[in-house]
């Protein structure tokens, strides 16, 4: 069953379904598909570990079918793909995530990351941010930063070590800016751990002066290169590079339409972009499903996440990667608004999830 396991959680976390399609077309792209969905329900049942996560059923009801109610736009096979997908995903896929350890994830992130640094050296291209398995940048920099938090969680070792540079290099090549925010959030916090932890902000710096001396053997995007470069005094950046494809710019264009219907939304598809209120979606989970499915879907949402935090802040000297992961987490879902088919990310925040309650459970 361990090999089982690590085979079906490999589905997930490294984003096997999105990345086949896209890297061996949509035959395999299918079959990929119907495997990462159907093994999760072989493996709750052969290992009888049926765990039902009720926080996650409900945001995922109350999304789906408020925002059914009125569907807005969009391919309505999609809507029933998206729901049962996640359905599946909650029912049975937690029986795996809570199969797996903390060392387990943290090497399945690593190999994660690696996989960025391999699509930078072997597969560069003109856009120059890389993402690996991930196909998008941002998400990228996401796992990347999930991974550098769960390192906190480990006593001094290689282990840990490779993870931190690692994650910070392959998150740096993704040029999510970010990454680079929570990069700094999470070092910031790990001070108030331990004041010792600012030999990491020292490997950050050496992480940087490394990727930067890349310059001239990978294809760098070349304007977030050069924010990147401004990090460390190299060079200026204008304000206006600074703000281009500001995620704040972006949401002020939706909240005219949330305040149009703030309790029941707009209907499912409404805030995905390619439509009459925006061609781009918001790049923020809250308020897709805000403007999608009302104020009640958002109250879950946020009731989820908040639980996240506040559970995992109270024992943040016990397991601080836990508090780490979470605010990593949030601050991800406010720059991206994919939450419903970022399985990984789902993947990931089931994991946290599941080992702060463990620990809360087992104190009280």
């Amino acid at each position: 069953m361990r090999i089982f396991k690590y085979i079906v959680a490999a589905f997930f976390v490294f984003n096997l379904p999105t990345f086949c399609l896209f890297a061996f077309g949509s035959t395999m792209g299918r079959v990929v598909s119907i495997l990462t969905f159907i093994l999760p329900i072989l493996y709750a049942i052969f290992s009888k570990n049926l765990v039902i996560l009720k926080f996650f059923l409900i945001v995922g009801l109350s999304y789906f079918l408020l925002s059914g109610f009125q569907f807005y736009s969009g391919d309505e096979s999609n809507y029933w793909a998206w729901f049962i997908k996640y359905l599946l995903l909650v029912l049975f896929g937690a029986a795996i995530v809570s199969d797996i350890s903390k060392k387990e994830l943290l090497i399945m992130l690593i190999i994660a990351a690696s996989s960025v640094v391999f699509n930078a050296v072997f597969f560069s291209d003109d856009y120059g941010r890389y993402s690996g398995f991930y196909l998008d940048p941002n998400a990228a920099g996401s796992v990347c930063m999930a991974g550098y938090a769960l390192s906190f969680g480990f006593e001094k070792s290689r282990l840990k070590t490779i993870a931190q540079f690692l994650c910070t290099f392959a998150g740096l090549i993704t040029f999510s800016r970010t990454f680079i925010v929570l990069w700094i959030i999470v070092n910031l916090i790990s001070l108030k751990l331990n004041p010792k932890n600012i030999k990491v902000l020292a490997l950050g710096v050496v992480v940087i002066a490394f990727t930067l001396s890349l310059a001239s053997f990978l294809n760098f995007n070349p304007i977030r290169f050069s924010q990147l470069q401004s990090l460390v005094g190299d060079e200026e950046v204008s304000l206006e590079e600074l703000n281009e494809g500001s995620r704040t710019a972006t949401w002020a264009k939706f909240y005219p339409y949330i305040s149009e219907k703030p309790v029941l939304g707009h209907g499912f598809g409404s805030f995905q972009g390619g439509n009459q209120i925006s061609r781009i979606g918001p790049h923020n989970s809250f308020l897709l499903i805000w403007g999608e499915a009302g104020i009640m879907a958002l109250l879950a949402f946020l009731g989820l996440h908040l639980y996240l935090l506040k559970k995992s802040l109270v024992i943040f000297y016990q397991k601080p990667h836990l508090f780490m992961m979470s605010i990593s987490l949030i601050l991800f879902l406010m720059t991206n608004h994919n939450y419903f088919t970022a399985y990984t990310i789902i993947f990931i925040s089931m994991w946290i999830f599941i080992e702060t309650h463990k620990i809360v459970k087992n104190e009280n």
